[in-house]
């Protein structure tokens, strides 16, 4: 092989493997650099905010006695949506209790007889009359007892929680307590004073309390489209699906100290929700 072939041969192989290192380089760079700008707008959109909303005060005659603030930390504007859709599949799922079961061919009663003979009856062969083809016989792919819950991070749901009651700041009503107020325990009496409120005939309301109250929870348990509840027992699909929200005074203050982390040790840990007991429990 002439010299000039065995040069140009290897000035190709030099050209070629530079080329090839610049251009694995720039990639190199270019992801590095769209790695970087993906995590720091992953970042971003993690990043909480307390914002704080105007909500309507009014007394127990439905006179307006101006605003009232409610500030809770809510989820960036990117990921608030998705979060609250987790935490609502979240207390779905969880609330699923998994016992649905079926037989299958070898857990149903008899079948352990052939029917009939092999051959000489025109009809197609069968070994057992509990077959997943006839009537009777077990069910294919059926369902079994399982476990549905699945698992989300207490500041994940607290966060979405807090979220949901911001975004309906709009729709909620502060108002005095309502301790002794329903003593005649007439359920006549809990339409007006919701109507005096400014919920209107036919919307999905939600009344929260700071807590239980005997008198309101037998005059209200008949009003169609309302539902009560204590502040410590908020249930995320309530708040989604309400119309209008009403709350005490003395509730709006513990949802304030709750999920901002500023309360007592009485109000962060002795009254959780009815629900998270009930799951600590079940993860013993």
């Amino acid at each position: 092989v002439p010299r000039t072939w065995t040069w140009k041969c290897a000035a190709m192989a030099c050209a070629t493997t530079f080329a090839r290192s610049t251009y694995l380089g720039k990639e190199a760079a270019v992801r590095g650099k769209a790695k970087q700008t993906h995590a720091v707008g992953k970042g971003r959109s993690r990043t909480t905010q307390a914002l704080a909303k105007a909500v309507v005060k009014r007394n127990f005659e439905g006179q307006d006695q101006g605003n009232t603030q409610l500030q809770l930390p809510t989820a960036g504007a990117q990921t608030a949506k998705g979060l609250v859709h987790r935490y609502l599949v979240y207390r779905q799922q969880n609330a699923r209790r998994g016992t649905a079961s079926t037989k299958t061919r070898s857990e149903v009663s008899g079948g352990g007889k052939k029917p009939f003979a092999q051959k000489g009856t025109g009809r197609a062969r069968r070994g057992s009359s509990r077959s997943p083809l006839l009537r009777g016989g077990g069910v294919i792919f059926g369902p079994k007892p399982r476990d549905w819950s699945i698992k989300m991070n207490k500041k994940e749901r607290r966060l979405a929680m807090s979220t949901a009651l911001v975004s309906a700041a709009e729709s909620m009503i502060c108002v005095e307590d309502l301790n002794g107020k329903f003593e005649t325990r007439k359920t006549k009496s809990v339409v007006q004073a919701l109507e005096r409120w400014g919920v209107n005939k036919g919307d999905k309301a939600l009344l929260i309390t700071k807590e239980v109250d005997d008198d309101l929870m037998i005059a209200g348990r008949n009003i169609e489209k309302l539902t009560m509840s204590t502040a410590n027992a908020l249930d995320i699909f309530q708040v989604l699906r309400a119309d209008k929200i009403v709350v005490e005074e003395s509730a709006l203050e513990f949802l304030h100290n709750f999920y901002n982390g500023a309360g007592t040790d009485e109000a962060a840990g002795e009254e959780e929700s009815d629900v998270e007991e009930a799951e600590t429990q079940e993860e013993e």
